[in-house]
């Protein structure tokens, strides 16, 4: 019985138009050529060099060179494809990527036998479109001459424990801000939720707090994060970007004014690097972010520690609570909750509940799926796994936008046992709301998806306007709409 499978393909020489195919649970990013390429003296001819990505040096493999092509130079352009052999990384020279490609068995054709050397490197053919389009798929097992044995023994020794570790690798949530021009996280259990800069009661000025909000019968202290970071004070300017961001730290609440609160990002914990000992423990680590973007990570609660009895003095902080629901509510009022909403726009505010978000992303490296059209916008590759990617204006037939989608966002949404990535124009706040109401009748535009929009909830955008978003239920989206069994296991 036939199956589909799904590969990775990539422009291996351009002027010839050779297309080179790899499965793709296999390749675990494609990227540019982020660093210098070092040459390494008395190695392989094949081999390039090695390449700093991120805290990693891997080795880049000449393509070209490898499967013997008369040409084997690249262009500055060029891309390099990070795969996984024997749990090892490796880094393929591209001239270009091409697409993701879902193919089924019958399609793929071996080579006989009595027209290949014991170099098997290229093995099948993939046929596509009736022959009209054909692409060499590479064994990654024969990359190097001698198939993986060559690899030596070290690695047959080390793949257990590399599995077993990779196995129990631990991830953790933060939520990114920008302040005077560096980006900084939070640990999103630490994060409440976002608010628009407006009706600062400067009454409670005093040093580096700037004031108080109140915020829904609770008086909530409010710190400039460049004077809290930096020792630098801001403008207090309404600028579109600025917000406050609600923190909550050893019983204290408080507000941090950024400049810009930008995603939320999930952070694979041994990818943090540590701080050198200084006795400073304010900050945690630093996170390498795509390679160019150094992403500061700090302890909230170590960085107001001398301020805290100030902070709770001005927010009122009850030690003691009448009853254990008032606690809950209190220590448990954070991203988490089922309160919280991720506000969005395209074409008008939308709405998700933040227990269903997993992290935010901008839109780039999406691959597009041949015979995908509508709503159904490719796929991304997040961390080894293919999550579909869901253009939402589609999805409820609203036009494009006519700026270029380089500025909108992924929202990584969980299900109940399935992902998927909502394209959308831009984030608006994070928002806590009590109550939600169910959504009456819907417009005949939206009628068709109104399974997808069963609850409204009243959102106050901070300039005295407020106005009724639609949420959107992820699970009837997944299970309904995308085809896919999102049912518990």
């Amino acid at each position: 019985m036939a199956h589909e499978q799904l590969f990775a393909s990539f422009i291996l020489d351009r002027e010839e138009n050779l297309e080179i195919a790899l499965p793709a649970d296999k390749v675990t990013e494609a990227t540019g050529i982020s660093n210098q390429i070092k040459a390494l003296p008395a190695s392989v001819d094949f081999l390039e060099g090695i390449m700093q990505l991120r805290d990693e040096v891997i080795p880049i493999i000449n393509l070209k060179q490898r499967l013997g092509l008369a040409k084997s130079s690249y262009n500055d352009d060029a891309k390099v494809a990070v795969v996984n052999v024997l749990n090892q990384r490796f880094g393929l020279l591209f001239d270009d990527i091409k697409d993701v490609i879902r193919i089924d068995s019958t399609d793929i054709n071996s080579i006989p036998a009595a027209l290949q050397t014991d170099d098997r490197i290229i093995s099948d053919l993939i046929n596509i479109a009736g022959g009209s389009r054909t692409v060499e798929l590479l064994d990654l097992k024969y990359l190097f001459p001698g198939g993986q044995s060559s690899l030596g023994e070290e690695t047959d020794k080390t793949a257990l424990e590399t599995e077993k570790q990779t196995a129990n690798r631990s991830y953790s949530r933060y939520v990114i801000f920008s302040c005077t021009g560096q980006e900084y996280g939070v640990r999103v259990e630490h994060a409440q939720e976002l608010s628009f800069l407006t009706n600062i009661d400067e009454l409670y000025r005093d040093g580096s707090i700037e004031g108080a909000l109140q915020l829904r019968g609770h008086t909530i202290p409010v710190v400039d994060a460049g004077t809290l970071l930096h020792d630098t004070k801001a403008e207090n300017t309404l600028h579109e970007d600025r917000r406050i961001l609600i923190l909550l730290s050893n019983e204290v609440s408080f507000g941090l004014i950024v400049d810009e609160a930008r995603e939320i990002l999930t952070i694979p914990d041994d990818e943090i690097l540590s701080m050198p000992s200084s006795g400073n423990t304010s900050v945690t680590g630093i996170y390498p972010y795509l390679g160019n973007r150094n992403i500061t990570l700090l302890d909230i609660g170590d960085l107001i520690g001398s301020q805290t009895g100030q902070l709770k003095s001005i927010g009122r902080v009850r030690k003691d609570l009448d009853d254990e629901e008032d606690t809950t509510e209190n220590i448990s009022h954070n991203l988490i909750t089922e309160n919280c909403y991720l506000i969005f726009f395209i074409n008008k505010n939308y709405a998700i509940e933040l227990k269903d978000v997993q992290e935010i992303i901008v839109r780039n490296k999406v691959l597009a799926v041949p015979a995908a059209i509508g709503f159904n916008n490719g796929i991304i590759n997040l961390r080894g796994q293919i999550v579909p990617v869901v253009n939402l204006r589609r999805f409820y037939d609203y036009p494009d936008k006519n700026e270029s989608q380089e500025t909108s966002k992924l929202i990584i949404c969980r299900g109940k046992s399935q992902i998927v990535a909502l394209e959308v124009d831009s984030i608006v706040t994070i928002y806590r709301q009590e109550q939600y109401y169910p959504t009456p009748s819907l417009k005949p535009q939206l009628s068709a998806r109104k399974d997808t929009l069963d609850r409204l909830i009243e959102f106050h955008d901070g300039s005295g306007i407020s106005e009724h978003v639609l949420v959107i239920n992820t699970h009837n989206l997944l299970q309904n709409h995308l085809g896919l069994n999102d049912e518990e296991s």
